[in-house]
């Protein structure tokens, strides 16, 4: 493969340490020129929205520009404290978690883009989701004038499917976890 960048190596040595029981997931050289757009756009446009394709699942996040896949990574990963595996199902707070962890997800492909504008953060935490308005002048120092980029992961097939059975199939405990 030709390509060679930040999320590349980065990216797949991240999902593939995560041992929930899927296995390691390949890149798809025809997400990558989805992904890439989308992230072109979102940046372009300031907010988040998801793309909505057939058969492709999103994990969609601005972050810091000088954020490491590795931590892109940890953040979407950290949804997992909130996931209850004895009640599986789609749960609030748990969806960029479980795609990552989805067990029939064979494909991935992330993109990256900086956002043109400063942006306004109104999310605590690491990701963030991005409003540009006027209320800009109102926000204190250390928000103002923050540098984003928008961070765009599709994943074929996808996950986060409700239907009856799916998330208990796909969604599993760490391998790593105790049980007693």
């Amino acid at each position: 493969m030709k390509r060679r960048g930040w999320l590349l190596i980065s990216w797949l040595v991240e999902f593939n340490y995560i041992e929930h029981g899927a296995p390691p997931l390949t890149l798809n050289e025809e997400l990558c020129g989805h992904a890439q757009l989308w992230a072109n756009k979102l940046a372009e446009k300031g907010h988040i929205a998801f793309c909505e394709q057939q058969g492709i699942g999103e994990n969609i996040t601005f972050f810091p520009l000088d954020i490491s896949a590795e931590k892109v990574v940890e953040h979407w990963y950290s949804e997992h404290v909130k996931y209850k595996y004895e009640t599986p199902g789609w749960q609030l707070g748990t969806n960029y978690f479980t795609q990552i962890v989805w067990k029939a997800s064979k494909e991935v492909e992330m993109k990256k883009y900086p956002c043109l504008q400063n942006a306004i953060v109104n999310q605590i935490g690491i990701g963030r989701s991005i409003v540009w308005n006027e209320a800009s002048q109102n926000m204190d120092d250390s928000v103002k004038g923050k540098r984003e980029q928008v961070i765009v992961a599709f994943y074929s097939p996808a996950g986060n499917n409700n239907r009856f059975g799916q998330f208990a199939s796909n969604v599993q405990k760490p391998s790593n976890i105790c049980t007693s």
